[in-house]
């Protein structure tokens, strides 16, 4: 079997196993996991020692890097996905690449440290994105609090190379004085995208901001050829009048948006909002002086008498398969703002333009989801109608890695297995996790 297929059958013939990356808030460590599926199938379920239907997969891990870089907020991968590059909420900021060696076995697959590079602020979320050459990646964007990065990556080693640029969301007179710790990211920037199918190439980051500033997506053009960006607009919060928004319902100050997702068509982009709990669509002309409209809005959870008991916090499509091309949904999820306050995930359906289509199916969790409640998706392996979200939940003595089955007919979500460390490891909640394959 090639070594870059992460898909590991088991002396059954019928359970295969999918490796997962994984971080943490609490640990200094990346996990390496394995994710074992077995078909609720009485023929297989015979060999078992478990009576519960479809309680026959499980995660166990398989590696763990025991490094002092983290603890890690987000991973991005390659396209190989033989590369990891991270974020720290550690001191002094860093960003750190690493190698994933894919062996035949998934068991001896390891997760070496490449090199780390220094920035300015604590970075939030970090996206790889192609140059003008051949290499499919080419230069890492970063951004947290009141600066952005971006860094040329080693075509040979995968590791950072020299910064290139430093994006400021704060005026220049301000910088030295900034707040440069994780505390910036609740009012700086957050995330970066990008739009990669237009001319010219843009890139979109969303700022959380502040009740005296509100949040906006700032949008700037991608030069492929140096890895520069230059600034283009600054998108409003989608609101009217005092207090309201286009829609004409009350609304905070400051929406808050957090995270961004461009549709595959790249026409639309959608955004979360962290105050607000709204899952917004806006329209993307790339040759306007408005690059992005306001289209739509959903909220993340079912109507809550206290919105800000919640935290609006990401969002992921579902994946595209031969016969649906264009993501069938966009996946969302809120935080609650109190141990006590459960989360949600939301199936909100797309049309194949990318707009809302019919009411959103909401699914309230058995945690609040911490800090995180982070969002991957791979489609079934062998069932395109039914997507496998890996959600990471950093929920106090609840938090882990767990595999979700959405079943796009009916919209049921059910929990296939949850990771939340074994003897001797300690993960503590899921901070962030990728899928491997």
């Amino acid at each position: 079997m090639d070594a870059s297929q992460a898909v590991f059958n088991n002396s059954l013939g019928q359970a295969s196993t999918y490796p997962i990356l994984a971080a943490s808030f609490r640990s200094l460590s990346l996990f390496l996991l394995a994710f074992t599926y077995v078909p609720n199938d009485p023929s297989v379920n015979a060999h078992t020692n478990h009576s519960s239907p479809n309680h026959f997969c499980h995660i166990s891990l398989v590696h763990q890097t025991n490094t002092t870089l983290g603890p890690h907020q987000y991973i991005a991968l390659n396209a190989r996905r033989d590369r990891a590059y991270t974020t720290t909420w550690g001191w002094p900021p860093v960003l750190s690449a690493w190698d994933i060696a894919r062996e035949l076995q998934l068991e001896h697959w390891r997760v070496g440290h490449i090199n780390d590079v220094p920035i300015t602020a604590t970075s939030s979320y970090i996206t790889l994105a192609q140059g003008s050459g051949d290499e499919p990646y080419t230069y890492a964007y970063s951004m947290g609090g009141p600066t952005g990065e971006v860094h040329a990556i080693d075509s040979v080693t995968g590791g950072f190379k020299q910064k290139l640029q430093e994006v400021l969301f704060v005026g220049s007179e301000e910088l030295e004085a900034a707040d440069k710790t994780r505390k910036a990211l609740r009012e700086g920037s957050h995330a970066i995208e990008f739009l990669t199918s237009s001319i010219p190439r843009l890139a979109f980051v969303p700022v959380l901001g502040t009740d005296e500033q509100p949040g906006t997506i700032e949008v700037y053009e991608h030069d492929p050829a140096t890895g520069l960006l230059t600034h283009r607009y600054s998108a409003p919060p989608p609101r009217v009048g005092h207090g309201h928004d286009a829609e004409g319902r009350s609304s905070q100050a400051n929406d808050g948006p957090r995270h961004v997702k461009v549709h595959p068509s790249g026409k639309t982009l959608y955004c979360v909002t962290e105050h607000s709990n709204r899952i917004d669509i806006y329209t993307i002309d790339a040759t306007s002086k408005v690059p992005l409209t306001y289209l739509a809005s959903h909220s993340l959870m079912p109507l809550r008498p206290q919105e800000s008991h919640y935290r609006g916090s990401t969002l992921q499509f579902a994946p595209s398969t031969p016969r649906h091309p264009a993501p069938r949904a966009v996946i969302a999820t809120t935080r609650g703002g109190s141990l006590e306050t459960m989360g949600w995930v939301g199936i909100h359906r797309l049309d194949d333009a990318g707009v809302f289509q019919g009411e959103p199916r909401y699914h309230e969790l058995p945690s609040s989801g911490g800090k995180s409640l982070a969002l991957a998706a791979m489609s079934k392996p062998g069932d395109e109608d039914k997507t496998w979200v890996l959600l990471s939940d950093d929920a106090e003595d609840a938090g882990g890695v767990s595999v979700l089955e959405w079943d796009h007919e009916t919209d049921a979500l059910e929990e296939l297995a949850t990771w939340r460390g074994e003897a001797g490891v300690d993960m503590q909640g899921s901070s962030f996790s990728v899928w491997l394959d």
